[in-house]
């Protein structure tokens, strides 16, 4: 049986007390109340956003699934990691601080916020893996990501500069890793320096973590140094530094659909999974700038499958704006390897129902994507 994905629309503009109210009518249609026990401790996991950026899920959307949670009877936490980028959210002190400054108290989400990996990204636990074609034998998890009973993950959808498209399984298995998972994950990618282009402007050293860039006539990477977190790229104002988007991105693609296998495991039948397909940008919310809308919004889509609501994602994309957008965005990058990777592994699956439940009709994501041809 293919597993359902709930869809239902949303407009631009939209109110958040509408928006928290469908994220609430999605979790009726997941019957989620029925799957989790008494006191389980579910985490919300969601994004804070970067200092200036505008797109991450605003609290009355965090609440709304709070509520749902608590209404279930099991205790909710929101959960979020700390970054390997410096910014906003490098340790739980400035990182805390910052949710606190956008918005995200326990007085308007509802629950206590926890920074899943400690201070400085110390707390994970490993746990071994051995998937068909996987690359990780071990994965580093955030400890109350693994502790946690249930999750559920709150995505706002995003193309991104390392995997193309930035949704659930991203938001999972980056975002639920601890520091040494997010290394991992990145090792391996070294960004090297376009020369006639680079100004020596200082830039990209200012924002490296490691302090793998030394400034002379043009910016040099440390290639042992470096941990391939990307940052350098996404600072850089001259378009100096470039990757190379074949391997690497593959297997932190590939990297990443494993590391959600290890975190949701023991707890998948406690685990739904909500993509907003709302003020959908080019870049990540990660980015430390307001980014305009690609295009208007669409809807929000919930399902118990991490792999179908991802797919199903980019399908109501492509039907409503007539092209593959993660693609157009990002063509130096296969974002699909991700999800062919979480099917090959057993995460979940490329074939789906969709239900409409705001009276747009349904169908399989198969028979949606013939229709479009």
């Amino acid at each position: 049986m293919k597993p359902k994905v709930y869809f239902i629309e949303t407009t631009t503009g939209e109110s958040l007390t509408s928006l928290a109210a469908k994220t609430q009518k999605l979790f009726d249609s997941l019957k989620f109340s029925s799957t989790v026990k008494r006191a389980d401790l579910v985490g919300v996991k969601t994004t804070f956003g970067e200092k200036n950026n505008v797109g991450y899920l605003k609290p009355p959307i965090v609440r709304a699934a709070v509520d749902k949670v608590r209404s279930a009877g099991a205790k909710p936490f929101v959960v979020e990691t700390n970054t390997l980028y410096i910014g906003q959210r490098t340790n739980a002190v400035n990182h805390l601080l910052h949710a606190n400054n956008h918005g995200f108290t326990v007085e308007t989400v509802g629950a206590p916020i926890i920074i899943a990996d400690g201070l400085m990204g110390e707390n994970d636990y490993m746990m071994p893996l051995d998937l068909p074609g996987g690359l990780s034998k071990m994965a580093y998890i955030a400890g109350a990501a693994k502790a946690a009973q249930g999750l559920v993950v709150l995505t706002h959808v995003t193309g991104h500069m390392l995997t193309g498209m930035g949704a659930t399984l991203k938001n999972i298995g980056m975002g639920l890793a601890s520091r040494g998972g997010k290394l991992a994950m990145h090792s391996g990618i070294v960004p090297q320096i376009i020369e006639p282009d680079c100004t020596a402007c200082g830039i990209c050293a200012e924002f490296c973590s490691p302090k793998a860039i030394t400034i002379k006539d043009y910016a040099i990477i440390d290639a042992k140094q470096c941990i391939g977190c990307g940052e350098c790229l996404a600072v850089c104002p001259f378009e100096a530094v470039k990757i190379d988007w074949g391997e690497d991105t593959e297997n932190v693609q590939k990297k990443i659909a494993e590391y959600c296998v290890a975190i949701l495991k023991g707890k998948e039948s406690k685990s739904v999974f909500f993509n907003f397909i709302i003020h959908v940008t080019e870049q990540c919310d990660c980015m430390d700038k307001a980014y305009d809308a690609a295009f208007e919004d669409i809807g929000i889509v919930a399902s118990r499958d991490p792999v179908a609501v991802e797919k199903a994602t980019i399908d109501l994309i492509r039907e409503s704006i007539g092209e593959d957008f993660f693609q157009k965005s990002w063509p130096e990058i296969d974002y699909t390897i991700q999800l062919d990777h979480a099917e090959r592994i057993g995460l979940g699956s490329t074939e789906y129902e969709l239900v409409d439940v705001s009276g747009r009709g349904a169908g399989t994501g198969k028979k949606r994507a013939a229709a479009r041809k």
